[in-house]
């Protein structure tokens, strides 16, 4: 370990690292009531979602060279602040239109959350403790998905879905107090210096050359892709044609959520075990089996009882990605 941190220090980078993912999925149980509100379709609905993930996926590019030459805290600050200012913003939101556009600035500031909580624990720790922060920073952030559709479930019931992104709001202002008040920069000044030498094109396109990276990348994007259909499209589907309550539909996406994280333990056991190549087939096959499943019950009569079980499946095999 280069130099001790406090356990509010890596409490609070755990949340950093999740509080994005947060934003994505508390205020889900309400996508059918903003459709309704704002007078759109379901697929401009869903491009909420899509727009907060181009965020994220942009940010992530941008904000990870630039804290290399700039450093940690700076972009965190910067992050969220816009996050909290962005989250606000869209409770006023007079259209679809602006609420997609804010919904991407909301992504590109939560980005700096997941990029730069790992950044820092890897400029204080090494070797098996750096293995042991980053598994305790991605337990918390695991949590969440978990947690926040029963808690946006529970929000809406109790007010409406702009509430949530009160919630998001306040979240953005604590963690922005919390980064001021208790997280120094951790990024040394001689690699700072450095940070600009590679360039940031020429290493993607090293990697895109190597084959057995492009493989990985590959499964890794079509299981990604299984999870945010179902992210996007399950409350339409669970609410609209099976009839499910908000609160119902945020605990069935908490239980898909705990698969997760218990297909990603699993994954980790088996992984040492059996060899992570036969652990990642494993895996493979039994999201493969439940999406073959899933596409059955669509020429079946329609039953919550023959939709869910397979639904857990694809969702709880996309823990494999985290290992």
């Amino acid at each position: 370990m280069k130099k001790k941190i406090g356990i509010f220090q890596l409490f609070l980078l755990g949340v950093l690292s999740a509080f994005s993912p947060l934003a994505m999925d508390l205020y889900l149980p309400g996508l059918p009531e903003l459709q309704q509100d704002l007078h759109t379709s379901t697929s401009l609905a869903q491009l909420t979602i899509t727009a907060s993930l181009l965020g994220l996926a942009l940010g992530q590019v941008i904000i990870g060279p630039l804290s290399d030459r700039i450093g940690r805290r700076t972009p965190l600050l910067w992050g969220t602040v816009l996050f909290g200012l962005s989250s606000a913003t869209i409770v006023f939101a007079p259209n679809i239109w602006v609420l997609i556009i804010l919904r991407l600035i909301q992504g590109l500031a939560g980005s700096t959350g997941i990029v730069l909580s790992l950044a820092v624990i890897t400029d204080l720790f090494t070797g098996k403790t750096l293995t042991k922060q980053i598994a305790i920073n991605q337990t918390i952030n695991g949590v969440f998905p978990v947690l926040a559709p029963v808690f946006g479930g529970v929000i809406i019931a109790i007010a409406d879905w702009q509430m949530t992104f009160w919630v998001l709001a306040v979240l953005g202002l604590i963690l922005f107090v919390s980064v001021l008040l208790a997280l120094p920069e951790t990024l040394p000044a001689e690699k700072a210096q450095v940070a600009d030498r590679p360039s940031v094109v020429g290493g993607f396109a090293q990697l895109f050359k190597q084959r057995e990276f492009v493989l990985y990348a590959l499964t890794q994007a079509f299981m990604t892709a299984a999870l945010f259909a179902y992210i996007s499209g399950s409350s339409f589907v669970l609410q609209k044609i099976f009839g499910m309550s908000v609160t119902t539909f945020g605990i069935v996406y908490a239980i898909n959520g705990a698969g997760i994280a218990l297909m990603s333990s699993l994954a980790g056991r088996w992984a040492v075990k059996f060899g992570e190549y036969r652990a990642l087939r494993w895996f493979i096959r039994a999201g493969f089996l439940g999406g073959i499943l899933l596409l059955i019950t669509a020429f079946l009569p329609k039953s919550l009882w023959l939709i869910l079980p397979p639904l857990f499946l694809v969702v709880a095999t996309v823990g494999v990605l985290f290992h």
